[in-house]
């Protein structure tokens, strides 16, 4: 039997930059995070550079950062200038980012959507993606890692974990928009980071009983997906990637200290 590829696909990079402090940025002596360097290079630099070297990757789409501060890095404006690489303007907050680059370039459909602090992202960890969400067949794919095999490969990083029956996992930073129907999802993103401060109004979207079901530690990560997909009329499967360093983006200066580690760790190899 013959496997399902997906290739031809968009790369969205969000590469914006939050309002006030920011701790990663401070300790790299940068004026964006996404700028900080990583093995000698911006983590942003090394994101398009993985996503170039993928074969499934036909075109990147930058988001970002300011028009102001990428004039001001000749290799991210040298690309934009010889069109190996668009850049389209950062909204507010990364979900409203993607919502406008879906309403501008609807026919960039399947769209990959990653972050430009991802500085571990390798060809392999996208091509994986990939190809299992092909076989999926859905409306949106998300990665995740199984917290248990990050916490084996480094005890020492801190990570967000969300607990299902069955184990925890961590987000990867990688999503797969393949349909037209994935614009729902981002809509309803919009909404999470809209009500953040407004729990029982996110609640009553999710559903109490799910909730219930999540705090007791009774509802697995299949129920959950398969719940939300039926609330929101869509398709929404779950790609469990075995990468440890997949979950692992630099929000703290301690993460970007681990990243220098591993990135070393493996030029000596």
């Amino acid at each position: 039997m013959q496997e399902s590829k997906l290739c031809c696909v968009t790369a969205l990079v969000l590469a914006g930059s939050r309002p006030g402090r920011d701790s990663v940025a401070e300790v790299a002596g940068v004026s964006i995070k996404v700028l900080a360097p990583v093995g000698g290079e911006p983590m942003v630099v090394r994101v398009l550079k993985t996503l170039e070297a993928s074969h499934s990757v036909e075109q990147r789409v930058l988001c970002g950062p300011s028009w102001d501060v990428l004039e001001g890095q000749d290799f991210l404006h040298d690309l934009v200038k010889k069109k190996a690489v668009r850049w389209v303007a950062p909204q507010q907050g990364p979900s409203l980012s993607v919502k406008s680059f879906l309403a501008e370039s609807p026919q960039d459909l399947p769209l990959l959507v990653t972050t430009a602090d991802h500085a571990l992202l390798t060809v392999e960890m996208v091509e994986y993606f990939l190809q299992e969400a092909s076989r999926a067949h859905v409306d949106v794919a998300v990665a995740l890692v199984p917290y248990s095999v990050v916490a084996a490969a480094y005890p020492q990083s801190k990570r967000t974990v969300i607990r299902f029956k069955g184990g925890g996992y961590c987000g990867c930073n990688l999503f797969l928009l393949c349909t037209p129907k994935a614009e729902q999802l981002v809509e309803f993103w919009t909404q999470v980071e809209r009500e953040r401060k407004r729990p029982l109004r996110l609640i009553r979207r999710l559903g109490w009983v799910m909730l219930l079901r999540y705090v007791l530690g009774l509802l697995s990560l299949s129920d959950a997906l398969g719940e939300l997909s039926q609330r929101m009329g869509i398709s929404i499967k779950e790609i469990i990637l075995p990468f440890p360093e997949a979950a692992i983006d630099v929000d703290t200066p301690e993460d970007l200290a681990l990243v220098e580690q591993i990135i070393e760790k493996k030029m000596q190899a």
